[in-house]
């Protein structure tokens, strides 16, 4: 037997001795009557999953806990193997979730946590939460693609508050008039507004880019109390094939400005701005005009009149 095959069996047996996955050839582990697979292949816990560990206990922060930091650590009590082996298992993976819904739909952030000595996981949250913000978050066990269950739901709410933006009531309160016949309006430059909001931390929930999104949202309402003209781009040049499966609703970093006598739903006459650098990775903020480089379409992405 090569090396390489011996350390291909011991990872197998280590997989075969945490879940329901029926293995031939594998090393031998002690496991209770449960861990055998049915005729009807059931699994081994309750939800579905198969992985053979205990559950994870949050701890920090406290549930219902409040004015917590914006880029707070998350702990929990990690999850081990219900059975012993006679060969060292490797250590479970623990995969973190946050959601601004107890539903997680959509899912804020994500990632795996690090296990100390102390068997707590820690998961620090990568990116800053939004201020004043309610969050649910829940942590699971996970061995190689096989995932655990999930634990109970906690929650807390981040320091701070969110300042209310006034969206105009009626919507010929402030605009730009039409341009005269043949003519269209410049492009206005709010490049000093669009700096009241660096936190782009809530750009990409979904994962994908053609849809808006919370920080985008806020923008535009924010842009709206100058101007009605703005709105999203609805990215016409998109389809679902594009964006993870999901409808095309607008670009989730592009903003559209009306420069036409056209009403605003569905016009192409628009002026386009990226004002997102790196969206759905690490987002800043930025201005690039890109009117006439690409098909644009003026959209209330379903919340605008």
């Amino acid at each position: 037997m090569t090396h390489s095959t011996h350390m291909k069996g011991a990872a197998l047996a280590a997989l075969c001795a945490f879940t329901f996955v029926a293995c031939e050839g594998g090393a031998a582990a002690p496991t209770s009557p449960s861990a055998t697979i049915g005729a009807g292949g059931a699994a081994s816990n309750p939800d579905g999953t198969i992985v053979k560990a205990t559950t994870p206990v949050g701890l920090v922060p406290l549930n219902d806990a409040t004015a917590i930091g914006l880029t707070p650590t998350l702990s929990a009590q990690a999850g081990v193997g219900r059975f012993q082996t006679a060969t060292p298992l490797p250590a479970l993976a623990h995969r973190f979730q946050i959601s601004t819904s107890d539903t997680f739909d959509p899912i804020t952030q994500a990632g795996m946590g690090i296990q100390d000595s102390q068997g707590i996981i820690r998961f620090v949250v990568p990116a800053a939460l939004t201020a004043g913000t309610k969050y649910f978050w829940r942590v699971r066990v996970e061995l190689e693609d096989q995932p655990g269950t999930w634990s109970g739901t906690r929650a807390f709410t981040t320091t701070g508050t969110v300042a209310a933006v006034p969206v105009p009531t009626d919507p010929n309160a402030k605009r730009t008039p039409n341009p005269p016949a043949g003519q269209s309006l410049p492009l206005p430059d709010m490049r000093t507004e669009l700096s009241r909001f660096n936190n782009a931390s809530d750009s990409c929930p979904l994962g994908v880019k053609y849809v808006n999104n919370p920080w985008q949202d806020r923008v535009v309402d924010h842009f709206r109390t100058f101007d009605t003209r703005w709105g999203y781009n609805a990215k016409p040049t998109r389809s679902p094939a594009d964006n993870g499966g999901r409808a095309v609703v607008a670009a989730g970093d592009e903003l559209a400005y009306n420069y036409s006598s056209d009403p605003d739903e569905g016009t192409t006459q628009v002026h386009l701005v990226d004002i997102l650098v790196q969206h759905c990775g690490t987002p800043t903020v930025g201005w690039r005009v890109f009117t006439g480089e690409e098909q644009g379409r003026w959209t209330g992405a379903g919340r605008l009149q």
